[in-house]
């Protein structure tokens, strides 16, 4: 029995430092240490031998046990450490696509807009934020004592000029680039200013602090109401996928009377 002891845990050493899988390393310890393994058989047997040998023997047979399973723990947590060829990354494969969201509906629309002014020869531009007085209102026919100021509802910076003016505001509209666009492009010209704008507002349902315009400006010769309408229809239909019935009518904006 001793030697047959012996012969098994040689066995078992051999073969384990053949081992290179956790899936050899299982077909082993099953098929030495399972519940119908070589060692297990062993042990079972030890019961019905004389007493005094199953003291040498029963010792001798959880010695080597042990032995077996430290090893056999021993090279299940190397196995971990070392990356099976299933693990190995492999850099030339593509990347996992990672979700990014939705992109917002405000910018899914001012995009649809862009376009469609695009495709009917508009250039698409863009202005600070940040704005000056100038630009913001005396440019555009607004002085200081203008009744359409009070409904502007404007937010100033608490930063003032050589002459004691507070002359920068958050813009509270994209007109502001009229006069900006005219000064680099001069005439004709045709283009749009999407963008947000800010208001002094008392909040509620209806009403925010920041909001979103788009501004169209067209300048040439002969250009009437009929070019601004002929506009309207196509970006109508563009927006809405038909043709669409419009129709004009006055309106009171103080800031451009008459008009």
């Amino acid at each position: 029995m001793k030697d047959q002891l012996q012969k098994i845990k040689e066995e078992v050493l051999e073969q384990l430092e053949k081992a290179k899988s956790r899936d050899i390393l299982r077909d082993l310890e099953v098929k030495y240490l399972g519940r119908k393994g070589k060692l297990t058989v062993i042990l079972k047997s030890i019961a019905e031998m004389a007493e005094d040998e199953r003291k040498v023997i029963g010792k001798l047979a959880n010695e080597v046990k042990t032995e077996l399973a430290s090893r056999f723990n021993e090279l299940k947590e190397s196995l971990d450490e070392k990356p099976g060829r299933e693990e190995c990354i492999d850099a030339t494969l593509p990347g996992e696509a990672k979700p990014l969201g939705h992109i917002h509906p405000l910018t899914v629309v001012r995009d649809e807009l862009e376009d469609l002014f695009t495709s009917m020869g508009f250039m698409v531009l863009e202005g600070p934020e940040l704005e000056s007085d100038y630009f913001c209102f005396e440019a555009l026919n607004i002085p200081s004592y203008h009744p359409a100021r009070d409904m502007q509802d404007t937010f100033y910076l608490d930063h003032k000029n050589k002459d004691g003016e507070y002359d920068m505001t958050m813009r509270t509209q994209t007109s502001a680039m009229q006069v900006r666009a005219m000064l680099k492009y001069g005439v004709p010209l045709k283009c749009i200013v999407p963008g947000r704008v800010f208001r002094a507002e008392a909040l509620d349902a209806v009403h925010e602090h920041t909001f979103n315009q788009l501004e169209g400006l067209m300048i040439d010769k002969d250009i009437s109401i009929a070019n601004c309408i002929a506009v309207m229809k196509e970006l109508l239909r563009g927006v809405f996928g038909r043709d669409m019935e419009i129709r004009i009518r006055p309106g009171y904006f103080p800031f451009v009377e008459p008009g």
